[in-house]
């Protein structure tokens, strides 16, 4: 039994009068936080431990979601272990792939409103970037950039990585909304173009098919916007990888921001 035995059999009382670990195993994936595959009776989960503060309120958004097949349904959490019990998502053999089904869920989740979640401060903490990468100068013509563009303020995951969306028989569905608040839904699209790693002109198209399945009309700078916040996630994720050492990651964010700055 992993460090959290006594921790995690208070987390299952919970939810079962009787808990029966039958596995417990850890799981490869997950930058930030601990993973466990776990098994309960005939039941299947996923136990997440979170290094830092468990993020309550973007986890009641989570759940909410699920209940509209958005997201991945959490079962259970408890603040004071920073434990969380997640329903175990069976992924199909099919690749996700930024599909026509995937936007429309992204433009669903951009539709749902929970009124109590902050609004993530762009300026902030593109400034911090800025000096982890002593590349302030180039962080401050962002913010300068993004003040320009008119704001569209959703909900938003603001962790669209590819590693964070199932493909499943229902279609695909979100996972690990730590960093969920409300943002500029310009983020969530250039995460998408990161993490498929889109040309800019591929960027565009998928921009273009997104407003056109959500019924809306594109804004004339939509495309030098997409451009600046591709710039923006790009900066902000080789930061949090500097910061933690994870230089594998950063090399190909290199490439990609080249060919956005250009």
């Amino acid at each position: 039994m992993p460090f959290c035995d006594a921790q995690l059999k208070g987390l299952l009382r919970l939810v079962f009068e009787d808990a029966s670990i039958r596995t417990l195993r850890p799981l490869d994936k997950g930058l930030s936080n601990k993973n466990y595959y776990l098994e309960v009776g005939q039941q299947s989960y996923l136990l997440k431990r979170y290094s830092n503060a468990l993020p309550t309120m973007a986890l009641d958004a989570q759940r909410q979601l699920a209940k509209i097949g958005v997201a991945q349904s959490p079962v259970v959490y408890d603040a004071h272990t920073r434990l969380a019990l997640f329903e175990f998502v069976t992924q199909s053999d099919e690749a996700i792939s930024l599909s026509e089904a995937l936007l429309t869920r992204l433009h669903t989740l951009h539709q749902f409103v929970l009124p109590e979640i902050g609004l993530l401060s762009l300026n902030a903490v593109l400034t911090e970037a800025g000096q982890v990468l002593a590349q302030s100068a180039y962080a401050a013509q962002l913010c300068s950039q993004l003040a320009q563009f008119e704001a569209d303020i959703c909900f938003c995951h603001n962790d669209l990585v590819r590693d964070n969306i199932l493909a499943t028989a229902q279609g695909p569905v979100f996972i690990d909304f730590e960093y969920a608040q409300y943002n500029d839904r310009y983020f969530d699209l250039a995460a998408l173009c990161a993490s498929f790693s889109l040309t800019v002109h591929q960027g565009n198209a998928m921009l273009n098919q997104y407003y056109t399945l959500a019924d809306i009309a594109m804004p004339a700078y939509a495309q030098d916007k997409l451009k600046c916040y591709v710039q923006v996630y790009l900066l902000l994720s080789i930061g949090w990888y500097q910061q933690r050492g994870l230089e594998q990651y950063i090399s190909p964010l290199l490439v990609q921001q080249i060919a956005w700055r250009d």
